[in-house]
């Protein structure tokens, strides 16, 4: 997959021909998920896949690198990253088609949601790219929202199940589970001190921090699974930290500093707290890992 932060390198020579979605995209659920395999689809028409996305400059549901990694296994060819900028936004509608999709994307073929609005002031929509087809020479397909629970699958949805530690409707509206992965790193080693060693994965910048608290979870460190029980936040109780993972991976000690894990957080078990000493926050950590170890865990998919 090719990566561009600029538009003008994709369409340098201008002979360009895309099938084009674009949006935030910032957790590629299951709606979003449409569009991209639409567009993928239409190489056999000869038609190169381009996904730009709206770089809003907040926290996503997935890191930029995780965009990324997933929409390479989706096999697009062009990915644009696209900062929000004044004068993005102030572009007509007519000019946000001419100028942005023609030609500096090639669209022939342009794929988005039933509610895509585009240019200043929001004013150009489904209706306005129907309108211009014949006049720039390319076709549109716009898809009705997907549903959930009798709710339509947006980002918003997502957040606001991430909020609650709803992970099962998050695993729903993603067609995957939510995860926290990266680079194993040292913490204080009081977690090992207190006979509950526990591998640290810090947040990316750029992802969105769900409800803070202690969940069961799953683990896959290389091609392994293992099960264990997770906090999500800050430990107020030693201090104030950056938000971050710390695992506590049952029935295993292995020296795993600097390798890649992913965190599969599954069952949201309770609220972060502030203990008034390690004693206490010792008894909550063995009466969480009971809990836990009690679960029923699922696969990973």
């Amino acid at each position: 997959m090719n990566i561009t932060y600029d538009i003008d390198e994709i369409n340098s020579d201008g002979q360009l021909r895309s099938a084009v979605t674009i949006g935030k995209f910032d957790g590629i659920h299951k709606g979003h998920q449409l569009l991209i395999k639409k567009a993928v689809g239409l190489k056999k028409e000869g038609l190169t896949s381009v996904v730009c996305i709206i770089d809003m400059q907040r926290p996503g549901i997935l890191s930029c690198d995780e965009r990324i990694e997933i929409l390479n296994r989706m096999k697009v060819d062009w990915l644009i990253i696209l900062r929000f900028t004044d004068s993005f936004a102030r572009q007509t509608p007519e000019e946000f088609i001419s100028g942005f999709l023609k030609d500096k994307l090639g669209a022939e073929k342009i794929i988005v949601g039933n509610d895509f609005r585009f240019g200043h002031n929001r004013e150009g929509n489904v209706n306005t790219l129907k309108q211009f087809e014949k006049k720039y020479g390319y076709s549109c397909e716009f898809y009705e929202k997907l549903e959930y629970d009798r709710k339509v699958i947006s980002s918003t949805y997502v957040r606001d199940a991430l909020s609650e530690g709803d992970m099962e409707t998050v695993r729903n509206l993603l067609g995957r589970r939510f995860s926290i992965k990266g680079e194993i790193v040292h913490g204080n080693h009081l977690g090992r001190n207190l006979g509950f060693p526990t591998i640290n994965i810090p947040f990316a910048h750029d992802k969105y921090v769900p409800r803070k608290g202690v969940y069961s979870s799953l683990i896959m460190i290389g091609d392994k699974v293992y099960r264990g029980i997770t906090n999500i936040g800050n430990k107020p109780t030693i201090g104030d930290y950056p938000a971050s993972s710390e695992t506590f991976i049952f029935d295993f000690d292995d020296d795993v500093y600097g390798k890649q894990a992913e965190i599969y957080p599954i069952d949201f078990i309770r609220d972060e707290k502030k203990f008034k000493n390690i004693t206490e926050l010792t008894g909550q950590l063995a009466e969480d890992t009971e809990k836990v170890k009690a679960c029923n865990f699922p696969e990973i998919h």
